[in-house]
């Protein structure tokens, strides 16, 4: 229904007025925009800058937590010992899901669900540089978890096989290992001097790795008496080495030399690592940087 002119145009007139006032209570543009900003917009690009660069970020991988090893003493004492196998007719080694038999039960306080870690013990490690033997390094071939118990024996599942998993491999008990979290520390230049902190060397690597690089996973001289964390990194470097200085032999084993006093001996920075987990006086490492080539014996430093 169209309204008679005369209403039509007092209308129009109440809108025009309405607008009117409307744009008299809006403040001022100023240099094309509001002269004060709107409260509860958040701007896009400030927005953009929080980015998670900064953030920790995980120093290692969960097969180098649960699939390396430790060094431990030469005769440690386990809880149980693998002596057969549900498969034992058509395999000679076991993997997931398999079930393993234990020479243990109730008589050595094993309970249904409780989880163990499954080692076989390796070849004793003597140090690089003293030639002393400072404990026995033993694999992590997985884990395991309790099913069924006797009085002197038990059925366990295999929940995680790293590798072959043999007869005659042993039960220890489970405890979680976290990968470290960290944030990437600036790697060590030539200018740059010793500082002080504590030092040691790397003593093994992971299945025997001779060329030591990014990625590589080994063992250190340096533990929870040392003050080592999970997390921690280390500058790996050696000394440059003279004609009266460096390494020596020192009767069956190497030895360092000291130069004469007054002598400053250069060091060659080699890359960084990253503590995994650590022991009395040994830790698990990853090597997160590299620019030369590694090898056992180099000397590592904390940061």
């Amino acid at each position: 229904m169209r309204l008679p002119v005369r209403i039509a145009g007092q209308m129009g007139l109440l809108l025009t007025a309405g607008a009117v006032a409307l744009y008299a209570q809006q403040p001022p543009l100023t240099g094309g925009g509001l002269a004060t900003q709107p409260q509860g917009i958040t701007r896009i690009e400030a927005a953009a800058r929080q980015t998670t660069e900064a953030a920790p970020q995980p120093l290692g991988y969960e097969d180098e937590v649960s699939c390396f090893g430790y060094l431990g003493p030469l005769s440690e004492q386990f809880v149980a010992k693998v002596i057969d196998a549900e498969n034992v007719a058509e395999q000679e080694d076991f993997t997931d899901h398999n079930l393993l038999y234990l020479d243990g039960g109730y008589d050595k306080g094993i309970k249904p669900g409780d989880e163990f870690w499954i080692v076989t013990p390796g070849d004793p490690v003597v140090h690089p540089i003293s030639g002393a033997t400072i404990g026995r390094f033993y694999q992590y071939r997985g884990r395991a978890l309790a099913l069924c118990i006797e009085g002197r024996t038990a059925i366990v599942r295999v929940t995680l096989a790293c590798t072959d998993i043999p007869l005659g491999s042993f039960l220890k008990a489970y405890e979680p290992v976290p990968i470290p979290l960290g944030r990437r520390l600036p790697t060590e230049t030539v200018c740059d001097p010793p500082n002080g902190k504590g030092k040691g060397r790397i003593v093994m690597t992971r299945d025997g790795v001779v060329t030591i690089g990014t990625g590589t996973d080994v063992v250190i001289d340096m533990g929870v008496a040392e003050g080592l964390q999970p997390g921690d990194q280390l500058s790996i470097f050696r000394y440059a080495s003279g004609s009266d200085y460096g390494l020596r032999p020192q009767g069956s084993y190497w030895a360092y030399k000291p130069p004469p006093a007054g002598v400053t001996v250069p060091r060659t920075y080699l890359g960084d690592l990253a503590i995994l987990y650590v022991g009395d006086r040994w830790a698990a490492a990853r090597v997160i940087d590299s620019s030369r080539l590694i090898e056992v014996g180099d000397q590592v430093e904390l940061k």
